[in-house]
């Protein structure tokens, strides 16, 4: 089947074939057609035969009147010159009427011209008479004998027309239906087949706009269309239906190729890339998008000011002619109908972006500022908006990311050195118990229990550094005495304080002041900053405590004056493994704040470091519980 589709010998012999059945139908259709407008379909052979006469003897009537009046006699011997011997069935008589005193109109007296005259008293004669303006004629036909019609040849050609015409009337049907069958197969496969070849001949198809095609189709239907009415079937038959098989043909070749054409090209996908209004379409569109790229480079202080302009100049121009003609004032208001229209609508467009910027702002990354309906800057702007929102977006994953891994890694390191480090412990508090005969081995276990217990801690850190960075805490919060907690964890700190040669100095509200915390996570936060007080303040000094109430807020304040000189930032104290001692000179992990700041965010609390000079100052905030 597809050899077949692609043989070009095949597709041409449909193509013709199609040609012939579009003809055979067309005629059979109008055989058809003109049977059933006379009826002759369900008339009986006697009434049809007396019909044919009827139009035969009224298409006579008017040829003979109409020579005779308008050219006179001799144009109708001339007509009938040499034919007249042998229409040896057909006769007429040409009367001058006249009208009687009653108004009755009668043709009497001698004809003023006939033709085998004696038939009108012969048998098996079909007799009828027409009336021409002050002329009457009489026609007589009889029907033909031996083969013969016995009428002069335009009467006979006239009359045999008539009676082909009833004779074929049934096989009409069926060629018609036969050829419209046909018709139709072959139009299928070659819609079907059509667009199968070479590979070069799509290429070919897309060189000629379909558009112009279907309109040079156009005018040569609409020649061949006007043709038609200069078909007359009279006396030069067979020349009018040449001229019949010739539009019909040329109408079907016109038809059948523009839709091969036209479903080869829509198999290719070309039917619309190779019109001319494709072309002119894409052409437009190119200029529109070079205009609208000039317009965007220039800044968009200039087109406004620009457009502001335009627009006065066309106000000053037209603002003189409204005196003389009503329509200036009409286009004028339209002209500032127009800019009040353009100034609403680009202020509702910038509401649309200061909305954005202000939801992106706040943190709400999933908002999009929507471009429709913006134009130009704006759009521009919007695009730069949603980027700045997609780019903050995979900055914050990312980040995320990296934080869970890190957490992810230390907890998993962590429980990974725990365990080892569980059964160093273990061991040496054995070593302590037993009785070690040196004093040097005595002092190497301790050294042990004191950097296992270092390490211990340090693992913890990282623990709970990691958990309190990513949230990953489960925070149960409840009304706690903030004072009562400050208190208890002073105490446990007295006897460390004083080995460190620091004096606590403490100022509490006589109120108690309640916050919603974690308890036991609130204590770790002071535990770590007093521990961080007693390992970095200077000795000989004192340490300052101050609770109070503030605008509805507990505010703890802890003061302490530094042993190093303090050459960081607020924001870098709080970082992760970050000292005060950068020489390392004493022990820790560089972890104590950082804890301490996630856990008070993590409360709902607000943490800040303040370094001023030698003097370390960490403030806490937290709401208190409205009563």
């Amino acid at each position: 089947m597809e050899q077949i589709k692609k043989n070009l010998a095949v597709k041409i012999t449909a193509f013709v074939l199609l040609q012939f059945f579009v003809l055979v139908t067309v005629f059979s259709a109008a055989v058809v057609i003109f049977n059933v407008s006379q009826g002759w379909y369900s008339k009986d052979e006697e009434s049809v035969r007396a019909e044919i006469f009827t139009e035969t003897a009224d298409f006579a009537s008017g040829e003979i009147i109409d020579r005779y009046v308008n050219y006179g006699s001799q144009e109708l011997e001339r007509f009938f010159s040499g034919l007249e011997e042998d229409a040896v069935n057909f006769g007429y008589a040409i009367y001058e009427e006249s009208v009687d005193a009653n108004g009755t109109i009668s043709m009497q007296g001698k004809p003023l011209r006939q033709l085998h005259g004696d038939l009108k008293n012969g048998g098996d004669v079909y007799q009828n008479s027409y009336d021409f303006e002050s002329y009457g004629v009489e026609i007589y036909l009889r029907a033909p004998q031996d083969g013969t019609t016995g009428f002069p040849e335009e009467i006979a050609s006239f009359y045999g027309l008539q009676q082909n015409l009833y004779q074929y009337r049934i096989p009409a049907v069926i060629a018609g239906s036969c050829g419209l069958a046909g018709a139709i197969a072959l139009f299928v496969f070659l819609m079907v087949s059509a667009g199968y070849g070479r590979k070069n001949s799509g290429e070919i198809l897309k060189m000629i706009p379909l558009d112009l095609g279907a309109v040079v189709a156009g005018v040569i239907l609409a020649v061949l269309l006007s043709a038609v009415t200069s078909i007359q079937f009279g006396y030069e038959f067979d020349a009018s239906m040449a001229l019949a098989i010739f539009i019909v043909l040329g109408a079907s070749i016109v038809i059948s190729g523009f839709l091969t054409i036209f479903a080869a090209r829509a198999k290719q996908g070309a039917w619309w890339r190779s019109t001319i209004i494709y072309l002119c379409l894409r052409l437009l569109q190119r200029l529109q998008k070079a205009a609208a790229f000039f317009i965007r480079q220039i800044p968009v202080v200039w087109k406004t000011a620009a457009a502001a302009l335009i627009f006065f100049f066309l106000i000053v121009f037209m603002a003189p002619q409204v005196y003389y003609n009503g329509f200036f004032l009409f286009f004028i208001a339209v002209l500032l109908l127009a800019a009040c229209v353009l100034a609403v609508y680009t202020a509702m467009c910038f509401k649309r972006l200061k909305e954005g910027a202000e939801k992106i702002a706040q943190g709400d990354l999933a908002y999009q500022i929507d471009k429709k309906g913006l134009f130009w800057d704006l759009s521009d702007h919007a695009d730069t908006l949603n980027h700045i929102r997609i780019g903050i977006s995979r900055a914050v994953e990312e980040r995320t990311k990296s934080e869970r891994f890190k957490a992810e890694l230390i907890t998993n390191v962590s429980h990974d050195i725990k365990t080892p480090l569980t059964s160093i412990i273990n061991y040496v508090d054995f070593l302590k118990k037993e009785e070690l005969g040196s004093e040097k081995a005595q002092e190497y276990v301790e050294v042990l229990d004191r950097q296992s217990s270092r390490l211990k801690k340090l693992t913890e850190d990282l623990v709970d550094a990691s958990k309190a960075a990513t949230g990953n805490i489960k925070m149960e919060l409840a009304p706690c005495q903030v004072g009562v907690l400050l208190e208890q964890t002073i105490g446990e700190y007295e006897e460390k304080a004083e080995n460190c040669k620091l004096k606590f100095v403490t100022k509490l509200p006589q109120k108690e002041l309640e916050i919603m915390a974690d308890g036991r996570r609130l204590w770790r936060v002071f535990d770590n900053l007093l521990n961080n007080i007693c390992k970095y303040s200077q000795p000989e000094t004192r340490v300052y405590l101050n609770l109070e109430e503030t605008d509805g807020q507990a505010v703890i304040t802890w003061r302490n004056t530094s042993r190093y000189e303090l050459n960081l930032t607020e924001e870098e104290l709080t970082e992760r493994f970050v000292r005060g001692d950068r020489s390392r000179h004493t022990e820790g992990s560089g972890l104590g704040l950082s804890i301490a700041r996630n856990l008070v965010e993590l409360q709902g609390g607000r943490f800040r470091v303040v370094v001023d000079g030698d003097l370390f100052k960490v403030i806490l905030k937290f709401p208190l519980i409205e009563e």
